[in-house]
């Protein structure tokens, strides 16, 4: 009996000293678990271009309407007052940053209504500098605080809209920066347990998410197309023209010229004059009957395009005595015949207004002439010489023409 106290005595003392070292394990290991560091979410390459577009610069445009062919700021015309109430509270904003010059203002003009390029040139320099003394007059700026550039083309807004008389103010007010994102603190790795009281079943696990983590590749930037240059039109299509020199001789001209391209012109014009007696029974008095035509092939030169060369011809008849045309002949002596002609011209067009324009011209080469002589004796025509005959090289032509362009760009 006493033996078998004694087993159940020593089955029950292992059995606690078992659970107590079970326990004990227990506890050892809950103290000494590792916690793996929490990972650190990779940014996305839509945060860095987000990043990044954060610090762009933002442009503020303010768009100022002209009347075509005009240079004056009128400012409550075509929403103007509006758009300058909006500037000046840009520039107040910001002088700041105007006044120290980290933020230049940008006036750019804009001119594509009238046919010469030196004149939009003109136009869009003069309307940019309307726009800057406004600013500098009433907004206490001064000529150093603009960036100014002009344009020979149409202004397109950012909703599309196509302006060919404007002027734009623009400020580039630099983006708010994105505060920056703070970094995570990783928990600090306790110490690993020595001697007796590291459990040699300690398993740490490496977590999930830095399995198969790949970095952000960068993406491609998109390839900025070329701008498309717009090809210059010609001036005008076509010109009606007088010669106002031969005008004042009382030899009414005519002419019209087709601009078949910006460099190419093909002109035709004529006069004719019918004053005084008949040719057969003239009476003594003044006699101007004078015609022709001369056609002539223009090669307009420079960016401008108003000098030219050209080749040229002419034929026509005429019948003068004494008169206006006459009188540089002979105070006594009358001529009749016909002439032809053919020789090389150079000229300047000289604009006026967007419609009109004079035309100085010289033409140089041959001319041939077949004609009869007559004086007048008690009102009865006497010739004096027939068939002779005068060829010479020299000038051809000579105009001041008053040119009415006619035809849009």
């Amino acid at each position: 009996m006493e033996t078998i106290n004694k087993l159940l005595y020593g089955v029950m003392l292992g059995a606690a000293v078992a659970v107590a070292t079970t326990a004990t394990a227990a506890a050892t290991l809950q103290t000494h678990r590792v916690e793996s560091p929490t990972p650190k979410t990779p940014e996305t390459p839509e945060a860095a271009r987000t990043s990044e577009t954060s610090q762009t610069p933002e442009p503020r445009i303010v768009t100022f309407r002209f009347v075509p062919g005009r240079d004056m700021f009128y400012v409550p015309w075509g929403g103007n007052e509006a758009e300058l109430s909006r500037l000046r509270t840009l520039v107040d904003e910001h002088r700041a940053a105007i006044v120290s010059g980290e933020m230049p203002i940008y006036v750019d003009g804009y001119s594509a209504s009238m046919r010469l390029d030196e004149r939009d040139i003109e136009l869009a320099a003069v309307r940019a500098n309307r726009v800057k003394s406004e600013l500098i007059s009433n907004g206490d700026l001064l000529e150093n605080h603009f960036i100014t550039t002009t344009h020979i083309e149409a202004y397109v807004a950012p909703d599309g809209l196509s302006y060919r008389d404007a002027v734009t103010v623009t400020l580039r007010i630099p983006a708010k920066p994105a505060p920056a994102a703070k970094p995570t603190p990783e928990p600090e790795k306790p110490a690993e347990p020595t001697g007796e009281n590291r459990p040699e079943d300690t398993i740490v696990e490496t977590p999930s998410e830095f399995v198969g983590v790949v970095e952000p590749q960068p993406q491609p930037q998109p390839q900025t197309q070329p701008e498309k240059l717009e090809k210059p039109s010609k001036p005008y299509c076509i010109a009606i023209r007088t010669n106002l020199l031969y005008d004042a001789f009382l030899l009414p001209t005519l002419g019209v010229e087709w601009r078949a391209t910006r460099s190419l012109g093909i002109k035709l014009d004529g006069g004719v004059s019918y004053w005084g007696g008949n040719a057969k029974n003239n009476n003594g008095d003044r006699t101007q009957k004078i015609w022709f035509v001369n056609p002539e092939v223009r090669w307009y030169l420079l960016d401008n395009k108003r000098l030219y060369v050209g080749a040229a011809a002419a034929v026509g008849e005429y019948n003068i005595y004494k008169g206006m045309v006459g009188g540089l002949f002979s105070k006594e002596v009358g001529y009749q015949g016909r002439l032809w002609n053919a020789g090389a011209t150079v000229g300047y067009q000289l604009k006026l207004t967007r419609a009109f324009s004079l035309d100085f011209n010289l033409g140089l080469g041959y001319t041939s002439s077949k004609y009869d002589s007559f004086r007048m004796t008690n009102g009865v025509r006497v010739a004096e010489a027939m068939g002779r005959s005068k060829n010479f090289w020299g000038p051809t032509q000579a105009g001041v023409n008053l040119v009415w362009t006619i035809g849009k760009r």
